[in-house]
């Protein structure tokens, strides 16, 4: 083997290249049409802040307003909206109840009754009442409002009912000078009812006991409607008696007001009282339409509860024709809550809410002027 071949030899570097060096040609001047970019100069900076100071000064000038819009809101209590445009000074004013018939509705009402009471240019009112009743008290005041804007003030009413106007519903609605159902309105229920739980067995159930303490000489009667146990056969028999005496006075509530118009008649059936060998037929017998039954508008028509079927534009109509309005102006009437309310009734709706008002509800039940199933 040649020695010359266990070695390789690599070729031999190229030899290196002259670098020279270029000088940079120097740049020309600008375009005519080219303009430096400056930093923002003094105008640009008034201008700039005079924008926030607008931006902040509208932001709290919005809040002002909202806050002294509720202000006012709750000073006025009341808001009007045209619905028809007329002579300003033949107003037909619109106000609609809907829903339970409760402290919060009298309330409301109220503030309608002050806004068009001593109103001359309000010559006449159309309720319009979609609900199935509420309370006794709150339902009496309402009805005692109507009657003054009606009896004392002069000014024509007309109830317009929606889906219900039943039990409180009519209540209120019975001393129109007419009363406009729809064609599905449920009406009438003329009754008083009072319902509570009774708890006991499902504290049993729970090995919870409640202990109740009374004074020595109300120790009959304190509590006579308790959810802790059911009522004795006195202690019954009152309660009916205080039913009774409230069912009078709904009853003269409707003859009052619907006067000749109201048909009543006698119906006679028969119930089963009693369970097992004790149980016996009984014959009984109720003034219809003064019995609590609900009817639809042509027999509620028929039994003088209502005067025409039609829509709360036919009971406006009717409501200007009775005050004799050749242009009237109709105005809806809305109680006027502040945003914030809204915003927290809203949250409360989310869910049931248990708290005082709940608890009071469940033990010291209301008389009610309510339809309900049973």
């Amino acid at each position: 083997m040649n020695d010359q071949s266990k070695f390789e030899f690599a070729p031999p570097p190229p030899p290196p290249r002259e670098v020279h060096a270029v000088q940079a040609t120097p740049p020309g001047p600008p375009p005519w049409w080219y303009q430096q970019p400056r930093g923002p100069g003094a105008g640009r900076r008034l201008l700039r802040g005079l924008g926030t100071i607008i931006l902040i000064l509208s932001i709290v000038l919005n809040v002002y307003l909202i806050m002294a819009l509720s202000v006012m809101g709750e000073a006025r209590g009341i808001v009007g909206t045209v619905l028809r445009d007329g002579d300003q000074r033949q107003v037909v004013a619109v106000y609609r109840v809907n829903g339970m018939i409760s402290d919060r509705a009298v309330q409301e009402f109220t503030r309608f009754y002050r806004a068009v009471a001593d109103d001359e240019n309000v010559k006449a009112v159309v309720l319009r009442v979609d609900s199935p009743g509420g309370t006794v008290p709150a339902a009496d005041e309402i009805h005692a409002l109507l009657k003054d804007l009606h009896e004392k003030r002069g000014k024509k009413l007309v109830v317009s009912m929606g889906g219900v106007a039943a039990s409180g519903g009519y209540y209120i609605s019975a001393l129109a000078d007419e009363i406009y159902a729809e064609p599905t309105t449920i009406t009438g229920s003329v009754g008083v009812i009072l319902a509570w739980m009774v708890v006991k067995g499902t504290l049993d159930k729970l090995g919870m006991e409640a202990m109740v303490l009374k004074s020595t000489d109300a120790e009959g009667w304190k509590d006579a409607i308790s959810p802790l146990q059911k009522p004795d056969q006195r202690q019954a028999a009152a309660t009916k008696d205080m039913l009774d005496t409230v069912q009078t006075r709904f009853e003269q509530v409707v003859r009052d007001g619907r006067g000749t118009r109201l048909k009543t008649r006698e119906i006679t059936y028969t119930v089963k009282v009693g369970e097992g060998e004790d149980a016996r037929l009984v014959q009984r017998t109720d003034i219809q339409p003064l019995n609590g039954q609900v009817f639809m508008p042509e027999q509620a028509k028929e039994l003088g509860l209502i005067d025409a079927v039609g829509y709360e534009d036919a009971a406006i109509d009717r409501a200007a024709e009775l005050a004799g309005l050749t242009k009237p102006k109709v105005v809806i009437y809305k109680a006027w809550r502040p945003w914030l309310q809204r915003l927290a009734e809203a949250k409360e709706q989310e869910g049931v809410q248990i708290g005082p008002e709940l608890l009071d509800r469940l033990q010291s039940p209301r008389l009610l002027m309510l339809w309900k199933a049973d």
